[in-house]
């Protein structure tokens, strides 16, 4: 236990000096590019509940290999996987306890990760490590409240991209009351960390900006300045037929609300509601009314300068319900 602690106090130190410095200077010249053209997918600690907890090694690897051919069937280059979402890992860990929402609770005797990036990669995929970062979920903190402060959220990161050679860290919406100033000193430092592992980093909050506001997701603070985030990708979760009506166009309205702050020249991409596709949403017909709400809320963002979108979530992939508005989507390209 005395050798872990000291081991974990080295890594701590390291991921906490590293983000100082790269905070300050932004570490700017090494960060990437984020690319034009992204059409990914959202793979959820629900979707390893449904296609991947509980395997042994080679189950698992067939499992996910069968995954990232669905996702390349649709069109698709990149896939966000979930590999933190309750403070707990689905890596061997110095910082995080093995995860109980995606494995078992303890040491499956591999590297899920590892096995992940490397059946990503040798199929075309681009592959990012998407975080929870404070396993913030339903009003709380999941977990040892002590995992989620800074130094342990930018040291978990720094262990990522040391380790792996993912494409990049991703984060979603899930952030607690904290306040907007160590919100953003955390972003920033994940930033540096990120740039000087040559990773991107993006967050994807929800697509709602006064709630944003109201809460620590500071979006106008990270799409007006440098070293904050690589790209954002707003969760616009709402056809153009919104409301008892189906009269009030609530995606064009959100997806160019992002794009008017975004003063920085942050590459945007958006996230859309697969999930609602071809079903019954109350106070949104739009979303069983047509069947080409993907392709064209697709068209309406590209209109507005986004560069890509990421749909939620991957079990949608495989939804009956889904496949004419997926189609109307692909056949976009």
């Amino acid at each position: 236990m005395k050798i872990l602690k000291k081991i974990l106090a080295v890594v701590l130190t390291a991921a906490v000096l590293t983000g100082a410095s790269n905070a300050a200077g932004l570490n700017m010249e090494t960060a990437k590019a984020a690319p034009s053209g992204l059409k990914g997918v959202w793979f959820s600690f629900l979707d390893w509940q449904m296609y991947l907890k509980g395997k042994d090694q080679g189950s698992f690897d067939s499992a996910f290999s069968s995954v990232c051919d669905t996702t390349l069937s649709h069109g698709l280059n990149t896939i966000f996987v979930h590999v933190r979402s309750h403070n707990d890992a689905v890596y061997p860990s110095q910082i995080y306890p093995w995860s109980s929402q995606m494995l078992n609770g303890s040491d499956p005797g591999y590297d899920p990760l590892k096995d992940m990036v490397d059946i990503a990669h040798s199929k075309g995929l681009s592959i990012h490590a998407w975080i929870n970062p404070y396993g913030f979920r339903n009003g709380a903190i999941s977990a040892n409240p002590q995992l989620s402060n800074t130094a342990n959220v930018v040291a978990g990161v720094q262990e990522i991209v040391s380790n792996y050679a993912v494409d990049g860290i991703h984060f979603d919406d899930y952030f607690p009351p904290i306040g907007k100033g160590e919100v953003n000193s955390m972003v920033s430092q994940v930033h540096g960390v990120c740039a000087g592992a040559g990773k991107l980093f993006g967050i994807s909050p929800q697509g709602n900006l006064s709630n944003l506001r109201a809460s620590s997701a500071d979006v106008d603070t990270w799409l007006s300045n440098g070293g904050y985030v690589d790209y954002l990708v707003p969760q616009i979760y709402w056809s153009d037929n919104y409301g008892a009506g189906g009269n009030v166009t609530m995606f064009s309205d959100r997806v160019a609300k992002f794009k008017s702050i975004d003063s920085a020249g942050v590459t945007l991409y958006v996230g859309l509601a697969a999930y609602k596709a071809g079903q019954p949403v109350g106070g949104d017909p739009g979303w069983s009314s047509s069947s080409t709400n993907l392709a064209l809320q697709r068209d309406k963002a590209y209109s507005n300068g986004y560069s890509g979108y990421v749909l939620y979530r991957y079990s949608t992939l495989l939804s009956g319900a889904a496949q004419a508005e997926l189609g109307a989507l692909q056949a976009k390209g």
